[in-house]
């Protein structure tokens, strides 16, 4: 991949279930009009300092060891090649490729609870910072995630720096963690961030327009806001245009129709990085919750209104929707992006969809979201 210019820190950030399936089947799409922004209550992913009076006395925390970092990754796409809408799950394939990523799914899972614990405590317990750091710089020393073999590494790669930058950002600020290893954990996302790019860069195929440039976006993102690398932080922004300035008047994304049975799913999957990317941005002075004449919202408005009912998918690609596993809702998971959102832009049909899931979270954006954005769990 090369050596990894790195631009100076920057010395500031600029700014710092039948109930609802009833209430959200009688309410229209066009009646999913969110209210004005308003201020989020909880800490947001820049969790700041905390004051000498709130600040543990005697912290601990029961830091486990992580497992050996993961530094190659070689493997191919779960999905049968012969079906062009990536669609249909090859099983055999699905087993191998479950198996080779299990140790950075594990390794994210369990640092974003990490860092999540600190931004819990009350008052801060600064033994989970350093767990949470210390895991980082494991890592790091290990030049871990740098070998990424295949394209579908690389997708891989582009979903999980994200979840660890965003990890490193909501402790950062903790005191008494040694500069160093700070440092070196921000050299190490620095580079991760620059291989997401060039190995999006580099792609002419429709990943590099799809769901995946925005995941490798909101990776840039969330890794150049933790070095300090306007580079990164800049192409992250421009990666989730590329999807704002696809959202149509209906709110879908083109590309993720195309994937037929999946795309309602795959519309969670894409608006996931995309409104975390435009929270992340926001913190950096700009605006993309208004870009396309406020695109996001169309886009948010649909999948709520398509959890409960996936009709509107089933019209429009003319293949009945995978149904979720379980209960056949939406699992927490999928909709933890929908908590920032809410945050900012709230709506009585997002809560409801939310309350009967909460806490949501998901690795990939640093873990528990009503933690970080509602401000209790």
């Amino acid at each position: 991949m090369g050596s990894i210019g790195r631009t100076a820190r920057q010395p500031t950030l600029r700014g710092t279930r039948s109930l609802v399936a009833s209430a959200l089947a009688l309410t229209g799409l066009s009646l999913l009009l969110f209210t004005a922004p308003a201020e989020a209550q909880g800490t947001g992913y820049l969790v700041p300092a905390p004051g000498p009076k709130d600040i543990q006395k005697t912290p601990r925390y029961d830091c486990e060891t992580p497992d050996a970092p993961l530094i190659s990754l070689d493997v191919k796409s779960k999905y049968r090649q012969d079906d062009t809408a990536r669609a249909t799950i090859d099983e055999e394939a699905e087993e191998a490729y479950s198996e080779a990523v299990e140790p950075l799914r594990n390794y994210v899972k369990a640092l974003v609870k990490i860092a999540n614990a600190y931004v819990r405590s009350e008052p801060r317990n600064i033994a989970a910072s350093s767990c949470a750091l210390a895991w980082l710089d494991g890592w790091a020393k290990a030049h871990a995630l740098t070998d990424m073999r295949t394209r579908q590494a690389s997708h891989n790669q582009g979903q999980a720096v994200g979840g660890i930058a965003m990890a490193y950002l909501q402790i950062r600020d903790a005191p008494g963690l040694p500069d160093d290893r700070k440092k070196r954990v921000e050299a190490w996302l620095d580079r991760l961030g620059h291989q997401v790019m060039d190995a999006m860069n580099g792609n002419d195929g429709v990943s590099s327009r799809n769901n995946h440039r925005y995941w490798n976006g909101l990776s840039a993102i969330a890794a150049g806001i933790a070095a300090g690398d306007e580079t990164l932080i800049r192409w992250g922004a421009d990666s989730a245009r590329v999807g704002i300035r696809q959202i149509t008047r209906d709110g879908t994304l083109p590309l993720e129709l195309e994937r037929a049975k999946r795309a309602r799913d795959y519309h969670l999957f894409a608006a996931e990085p995309l409104v975390a990317t435009a929270e992340l941005a926001r913190t950096q002075g700009i605006d993309l919750y208004a870009e396309n004449d406020k695109a996001l919202s169309r886009l948010v408005n649909r999948v709520v209104g398509s959890a409960v009912d996936p009709s509107f998918f089933e019209t429009a690609t003319g293949s009945r929707q995978e149904p979720y596993p379980g209960d056949g809702t939406v699992p927490g998971s999928r909709i933890a992006w929908l908590e920032i959102y809410q945050s900012r832009f709230p709506s009585p049909q997002a809560e409801a969809l939310l309350q009967s899931k909460r806490p949501v979270a998901s690795s990939g954006i640093g873990g528990n979201t009503t933690l970080l954005f509602k401000g209790k769990d």
